[in-house]
C-alpha cells in the first residue's frame, strides 16, 4: 500500500546539513518481499555484507535473452555462494524471479518495483535494487522518486531500506542505493546525486533516526568517486564523511580499491563507484577498525562491477 509521507500537503521540513529544507515527498512503498513462513524477528545482527551492481541482471544487457540470461543467473549464483555474505545488496536488477533463483540460498529477499520517470527512456526496463539476507529483518521499505517534479535536480530511482533488530532491541538500519544520474553532464549529475542524499536524510527524520547515535549502513553504486579528483567538489559522499561517517574503502590503495572495470572501448577508466558507508552511530556500536574489506577483483566476475564486501570481526 502506497503512502505519501507528508506534513501539510506534500512538503516536509527536514534537517539537511545546518538548514531546514522543504522537499517534495517521495512515494514510500513496500517492495516485493519473500520471507520464510516461520520468521524469528530477533537475531544477532548480520556480520558480513556485500554490495554488487549486477549489470542489467539477468543478461548484462536490456536486449539479452534465453541462454545468455540463464548463464548470467548461474554465474551470479556461483559467485554469491563463493563469497557467501550474510547480507547482499544488488543494483540493476530487472527480473525479480531471476534474482530469487540466483539468491535462492537467502530466505529473506526484497526487490524494489521502481518506475521510470517522465524524463527517462520509456523503452528501457527499470533497474531495481534488491536486498537478500540470511538474517531476519524487522521492516523493509522502498522510496520511489518517479513521481517527483521533473527538473534538473530530481534524483533517479529511489532507495531500498531495511531495519534489523537484535535480541536487546538495538536497531540497525540498512540502505541500498543506486545513484545513477548520467543525464545532463557532470554538474547536473552531481546535483541529482546530492539531492538523493538529502532524501536519505528525509527518511532518517521520518523513521526517527539519528546517524550520530544509531548504526546505519549505506551500500551501493553511488556513481561517485573518492579517488578521482574530478569529484572532489561533490558532497554526495564527502558531506557524510565531514559528519563523521566512514567509507570502508577510503584507505584502500589504488587500483585495488577500484570496483568498476576499465572500459577502453568506451574510454572509461577504472572507478571506485561502489561504497559501503558507516554512520558515527555504527562506529560507536561496533568500532572503527574491527572489519575486513575486500573488492573481489576476479576477471570472471559476471558484471562490469566487482563485488565489494565487508566482514565485521
Amino acid at each position: 500500500m502506497k503512502e505519501w509521507c507528508s506534513l501539510g500537503l506534500c512538503f516536509l521540513q527536514i534537517l539537511s546539513g545546518h538548514a531546514a529544507l522543504p522537499l517534495p515527498a517521495p512515494v514510500v512503498d513496500v517492495p516485493e518481499v519473500c520471507e520464510p513462513k516461520c520468521n524469528l524477528r530477533s537475531a544477532i545482527f548480520p556480520e558480513s555484507w556485500l554490495t554488487w551492481n549486477l549489470e542489467w541482471f539477468p543478461g548484462r544487457s536490456p536486449e539479452s535473452k534465453g541462454d545468455i540470461q540463464q548463464g548470467h543467473i548461474r554465474n551470479v549464483h556461483a559467485f554469491l555462494r563463493k563469497i557467501s555474505p550474510e547480507v547482499a545488496i544488488f543494483q540493476e536488477v530487472v527480473n525479480a524471479p531471476a534474482l530469487s533463483v540466483a539468491a535462492g540460498d537467502y530466505p529473506w529477499r526484497a526487490v524494489t518495483h521502481f518506475q521510470r520517470a517522465a524524463d527517462e527512456d520509456e523503452k528501457l526496463p527499470p533497474q531495481n535494487i534488491a536486498l537478500v539476507s540470511r538474517k531476519p529483518w524487522r521492516d523493509v521499505w522502498e522510496l520511489d522518486f518517479h513521481q517527483l517534479p521533473v527538473n534538473a535536480e530530481r534524483p533517479v530511482r529511489g532507495f531500498l531500506g531495511a531495519e534489523f533488530i537484535d535480541p536487546a532491541g538495538q536497531r540497525l538500519t540498512v540502505y541500498g542505493v543506486h545513484l545513477k544520474s548520467n543525464r545532463g553532464g557532470r554538474e547536473a549529475s552531481a546535483k541529482r546525486r546530492q539531492k538523493a542524499m538529502e532524501y536519505l536524510r528525509w527518511d532518517w527524520h521520518r523513521r526517527n533516526l539519528d546517524p550520530q547515535e544509531q548504526p546505519i549502513l549505506i551500500a551501493g553504486d553511488f556513481n561517485c568517486s573518492l579517488k578521482n579528483p574530478e569529484f572532489v567538489q561533490e558532497n554526495t559522499i564527502r558531506g557524510l564523511l565531514k559528519e563523521g561517517w566512514i567509507s570502508v574503502t577510503q584507505e584502500m590503495p589504488w587500483p585495488e580499491g577500484a570496483t568498476v572495470r576499465e572500459n577502453r572501448l568506451a574510454k572509461y577508466p577504472p572507478a571506485d563507484f561502489d561504497h559501503i558507508l558507516l554512520s558515527p552511530g555504527w562506529i560507536k556500536s561496533f568500532g572503527r577498525n574491527g572489519k575486513d574489506v575486500c573488492v573481489f577483483r576476479d576477471k570472471n566476475v559476471p558484471s562490469d562491477h566487482f563485488p565489494l564486501g565487508m566482514k565485521v570481526k
